[in-house]
């Protein structure tokens, strides 16, 4: 889980993590969602769905305590919240009770975003958030991410795909084992750039 540590899921081996020129301590995913955080991971299935359960459930889980009141779940509020966020992201299934196991790749991924979108956060982390999608799918959550960075959302995205990087990112870092080798701007990138800094630090560990 790449963006793991940032988000309080796994423990950071170091550095530091600052959010508006202030440095913060993340010490669970809970204490990252007060801060505004959320994390879209890269494994879906494993780590960004409970697959068993249903879309409804799936949506509201990151805010359960919003919709609880002494032990019971107000259903109708969760009900509303996971047919605004289906509706957002245009999920394709025979209703928001449908079990998230049985939707395409590119609706769960879906249903993972519009659970973090409920949140409403200020930094959005998403890890290979079009792997295993179709490419329609795959188009909406490009245009989601241009809509969402317009609205003045930080958006951390960890990819491999090479297209993706530079058709959808304002500042590129390139890393290597927990270490930076290269940073440019959108204007200065080329997949010829990025491909010569990610070889130099598998042939040599430089950081350039």
């Amino acid at each position: 889980m790449r963006g793991g540590a940032i988000f309080g899921v796994v423990p950071p081996a170091s550095g530091k993590i600052k959010i508006d020129d202030r440095e913060v301590k993340i010490l669970s995913s809970q204490q990252a969602i007060n801060l505004g955080l959320a994390y879209v991971p890269e494994d879906r299935q494993t780590h960004g769905l409970i697959t068993a359960m249903n879309i409804t459930s799936n949506i509201s889980l990151p805010l359960l305590k919003q919709y609880t009141t002494g032990g019971w779940i107000k259903s109708k509020d969760e009900k509303d919240a996971a047919l605004d966020g289906a509706r957002q992201m245009e999920v394709k299934a025979n209703s928001i009770w449908q079990k998230t196991r049985e939707l395409s790749g590119g609706n769960q991924q879906k249903v993972v975003l519009a659970k973090w979108l409920a949140t409403k956060p200020r930094i959005l982390i998403l890890d290979e958030p079009t792997r295993g999608i179709d490419v329609g799918t795959k188009a909406a959550v490009h245009a989601l991410m241009g809509q969402l960075a317009a609205e003045g959302m930080a958006i951390i995205m960890i990819s491999s795909e090479l297209p993706e990087i530079l058709g959808m990112s304002d500042r590129i870092i390139v890393m290597h084992e927990g270490q930076i080798t290269a940073r440019f701007n959108r204007e200065d990138a080329t997949q010829e750039k990025i491909i010569s800094a990610a070889t130099q630090a598998v042939v040599t560990g430089s950081v350039l």
